[in-house]
């Protein structure tokens, strides 16, 4: 029988986390092991999963004890009887979790966690979920800041990335309005991946870039992604007057096209658990300046492979990125080290081999209370 595992995640949103989410059910059915997912039917991965042929679960996960979700997903439990379940979000862990403990044999359950605001509560790590993934050494630190989370139940995942696929995609040609405009704007361009949260640092580089001008004109600053701050960017935009240096690309899918279109990748995030976008950059050759905070440092080894930032100090990258622009050989040098170093550490092929690994340790639960599905 092939290993078969439930993957739910109760975002509406498309981005990194549910991106590599499909790519890890991609290639583990590529690999054999049987995958499904459950989503909620009018969010953006239910649509990517439709594209890439996975099969799919609607459930609609409203709340973290939506009752008619937690029967949802209780009879699918056994009705098909999955070895794993990893759940990504608050909404459809705490819906998974529940459901699970109604049955006295049960999956594993594994979490899958890229953030951590305050102090984690132990009790969502030590019982709803059997283990935890999270995506760096700092985000498993900062989860077992509370002593009473076990240490045994917090594993490190490093991300995984088709890197063939995106050399693949980065020959793509840009959608037009992007092309169009970049044409009709020409200049060194710097790209900025990330959903528009206050964390991703978006108004920041705003007015680093306000700052930049008098001095590089030539810049035009391309911001890929939606999200809730769209209104307050676009204002802030306006307020300093470089709306000619700046275009909100929205969500570009793929990105590869725009990283390998910029002269540098940025990533100025006040919180970020490790981050893909320099990984991606990276991977292509291109230069990265990203902000000093949480996991990104072990993607970027400071003044090697990339040049890390305090973040939210407007001063301090304001000086980065000056270096950056008036050393462009020295950053080629520093991005082509990096290619190698995430190469090697991120490849999809290592990120599935200790994903099988992790979710072993999880307590193994053979066997079903009722092997009709109900």
């Amino acid at each position: 029988m092939p290993l078969k595992i439930l993957f739910s995640e109760s975002s509406p949103n498309l981005g990194g986390q549910e991106l590599q989410l499909l790519q890890q059910m991609v290639a583990l059915k590529q690999r054999g092991v049987s995958v499904k997912l459950a989503c909620r039917p009018s969010s953006g991965i239910y649509q990517a999963a439709l594209q890439r042929g996975l099969a799919l679960e609607p459930v609609a996960f409203r709340n973290s004890l939506h009752g008619r979700s937690i029967l949802r997903i209780r009879r699918l439990l056994q009705a098909w009887q999955p070895d794993v379940v990893v759940s990504h979000s608050g909404h459809d862990a705490n819906v998974c979790g529940v459901a699970a403990r109604l049955l006295r044999l049960r999956p594993r359950m594994v979490r899958v966690r890229t953030y951590q605001h305050g102090i984690p509560h132990a009790w969502s790590y030590n019982w709803l979920a059997d283990v935890t993934l999270v995506p760096s050494r700092e985000m498993r630190a900062r989860v077992l800041c509370n002593p009473r989370i076990k240490p045994s139940r917090i594993h490190v995942l490093y991300p995984g990335l088709d890197f063939a696929e995106i050399a693949c995609e980065a020959q793509h040609v840009l959608p037009e309005r992007v092309a169009k405009w970049l044409a009709q704007h020409s200049g060194r361009v710097i790209a900025h991946a990330a959903m528009l949260r206050p964390e991703k640092g978006h108004l920041l580089m705003l007015d680093v870039l306000a700052r930049l001008l008098p001095r590089f004109p030539d810049l035009r600053y391309v911001l890929a992604g939606e999200g809730e701050q769209r209104i307050a960017i676009e204002r802030r935009i306006h307020e300093l007057g470089i709306s000619e240096n700046v275009l909100m690309a929205g969500m570009l899918q793929p990105i590869a096209p725009l990283l390998q279109r910029a002269h540098l990748v940025i990533m100025p995030s006040l919180v970020e658990p490790l981050g893909m976008a320099q990984i991606e950059a990276l991977s292509l050759g291109v230069a990265v300046v990203a902000s000093d905070v949480d996991g990104i440092p072990e993607t970027i080894t400071a003044d090697q492979t990339g040049l890390l930032v305090a973040p939210g100090n407007t001063v301090a990258w304001v000086d980065a990125m000056t270096w950056a622009l008036e050393h462009p050989e020295r950053m080629a040098a520093m991005a082509k080290d990096g290619r190698s170093q995430v190469l090697e550490k991120f490849s999809i092929e290592a990120n599935i081999a200790r994903f099988l690994d992790l979710i072993q340790v999880a307590p193994a639960q053979s066997n079903y209370r009722n092997k009709t599905p109900v």
